[in-house]
This record gives structure tokens, sequence and C-alpha cells, in this order.
């Protein structure tokens, strides 16, 4: 029997850190099917939120740097080695390889709202995410599964 709130701790920790999740959930003593189902929905949730909040986000950082301008700052842009793989992943593979590194890679806030931001008017962004944090579910929990 799974208890409900570490069932609850997996489920939001795979909302933001999906890659650890399966590990996790493991380490409490979850099974197969349970991780799977758990870290799925926590994940697609978390896509779902981080989705359809990339507006603000993406107003917020707008603002941000609106203001830096304004108190005479110049406008910094980090390229650090995440950001290069990001816009090398954007230009190269487009959104089916940024839909791909979401959930494990990249990160589930970070890529979600980088797909919406550059692909938010492609209809079948939002489902190719939620796909690939099924896929990765099914991967990952497989791996961990058979390893530890």
């Amino acid at each position: 029997m799974v208890d409900p709130w570490e069932a609850l701790s997996v489920f939001a920790m795979s909302t933001v850190k999906f890659a650890v999740s399966p590990v996790m959930a493991y380490g409490l003593g979850f099974g197969f099917l349970d991780t799977l189902l758990i870290t799925s929905s926590g994940g697609c949730l978390g896509v779902f939120v981080f989705y359809r909040s990339s507006g603000w986000f993406m107003r917020r950082s707008r603002a941000r740097r609106d203001r830096a301008l304004a108190r005479g700052e110049p406008a910094k842009r980090n390229f650090n080695r995440t950001n290069r793989m990001i816009v090398r992943v954007k230009r190269g593979q487009g959104m089916l390889g940024l839909v791909l590194l979401t959930p494990a890679v990249i990160s589930i806030p970070i890529g979600t709202v980088i797909a919406a931001k550059y692909f938010g008017n492609d209809r079948r962004t939002l489902p190719l995410l939620f796909f690939s944090v099924v896929v990765w579910s099914l991967a990952l929990s497989a791996l961990f599964r058979f390893l530890g």
C-alpha cells in the first residue's frame, strides 16, 4: 500500500524535478506501476501549469529587463552551457527536439516555458509535451526499476 503523503511528495517532485522523481519513488518503496502513474501525472500537471502560466513568466522577465534598461544598466544575457544547449536544440531540431529533452534533460518548468514562447501557436506543442513526459516516465521508471 502506497502512503498518500509519500505519493504526494513524489507527485510534487515530478512537477519540477522530473528526472529524479522515479529514484525518489523507488527509494520510498513504490512499485513500477505506482511510480509510472505518479510521475507521469505529476509531470503532466507540471507541464500544464507552466505552459498556461508561461505568459506571466515572459511578461515578468520583460518587465525586469525594461526596469534595468530604465536605470541605465545594460541588458545582460546569460549565455551559459544550458542556454547554449537550448538554443542549439531549438534551431537544430525545432519543437520536437525541445519537447523530447524538456522533461528529463532541461526541466519541466524551463523547457515548457521556452516551448510555449517559441512554439505556443502550434496546437501540437502541449500534447507533444504530455507525450514526452509519459515516454520519459516509462523509460526512467523501467531503467531505475531494473538497475536498482
